[in-house]
């Protein structure tokens, strides 16, 4: 899937560019919609879904998980992790504290993201 900003947020994303989405999330409490892609800075981050409009919607390989809170689309091998266990926060939490599987598996899911769609790859920055 891949949105283009409709507006900036200081650096990290820049309006008229494209970005990979590597999840959506909603959260059940207010139906708040969020994008996780990679950032200008190269990192996974989430971003308010009015910031972007949708450029190519295909997801392919996805999971979803539902729970009291939220509903996520991700990439199969994310939510399916057994690095979900192993963290308070789950597989991002493993990434965040540079789990070398999570860093791995993002990085594949990236490159897959972006062969399905014809770019390049977006750097992602650990």
């Amino acid at each position: 899937m891949l949105i283009k900003c409709k507006e900036s947020f200081r650096h990290q994303i820049t309006k008229g560019d494209i970005y990979l989405v590597i999840e959506m999330i909603i959260r059940l409490s207010d139906n708040s919609i969020f994008y996780r892609v990679i950032d200008n800075e190269g990192y996974p981050a989430i971003y308010e879904f009015e910031k972007f409009e949708i450029v190519s919607n295909e997801y392919k390989n996805s999971a979803v998980l539902l729970n009291d809170t939220k509903f996520i689309l991700s990439h199969k091998d994310i939510l399916n992790s057994s690095l979900n266990e192993k963290n308070i926060e789950g597989f991002w939490g493993c990434f965040i504290e540079d789990d070398v599987e999570a860093i791995k598996v993002v990085n594949n899911i990236v490159k897959e993201l972006s062969l399905q769609e014809n770019i390049e790859a977006p750097q992602i920055i650990i």
